[in-house]
């Protein structure tokens, strides 16, 4: 097993899968959407069991990845080139770019690493560009009192951000 406990090691993933339902009430901060040099660690820095490194290079040879990130407390699995529409984050502009670090799950069609509950940052690095902040459709509310001919009506839009998941890759790790 690997010195470092915080993810269990590559298994074969199952054929048949399940979606599963965001995680609420879990609120993050911009920190946690960008890559902190301080909580990151690199490679090189963390011991490696020869199991661990032997697995991971095996995750290494498959060719595309899936990667299930924590983006403002709500898990999305993305692999390379996917949009993310997801509610707005307000300090983002136009083609900023993030590196995500909150990972549970990153694997390929073979083989899957599973964090307990996030994977070590200094196995992948996962980059998204934002590409648009688009409104959502309008709604219409329409607030009526019970036994009187008055009624308000008042319209509604939801504000997104759009991310491009530009890079998805598993870094090599040595014993």
């Amino acid at each position: 097993m690997s010195s470092v406990g915080a993810c269990r090691l590559l298994t074969r993933v199952a054929a048949s899968s399940t979606l599963r339902a965001p995680v609420r009430g879990f609120q993050t901060t911009r920190a946690s959407l960008q890559e902190t040099t301080t909580a990151t660690a690199s490679p090189a820095a963390t011991k490696w069991s020869p199991q661990t490194v032997e697995l991971v290079n095996r995750l290494r040879d498959q060719q595309k990845y899936y990667a299930t990130v924590i983006i403002k407390g709500r898990p999305f699995t993305v692999t390379q080139n996917d949009i993310v529409v997801m509610d707005r984050i307000k300090d983002l502009e136009l083609g900023d770019s993030l590196a995500l670090n909150q990972v549970t799950e990153l694997g390929s069609r073979d083989y899957t690493i599973k964090g307990q509950p996030f994977v070590n940052p200094g196995m992948f690095k996962i980059e998204a560009t934002v590409i648009e902040h688009p409104d959502g459709k309008q709604f219409t509310v329409t607030k009526k009192k019970q036994r009187t001919a008055g009624q308000k009506t008042t319209f509604h839009r939801n504000h997104h951000t759009m991310l491009r998941i530009s890079l998805i890759d598993v870094n090599s790790i040595k014993a």
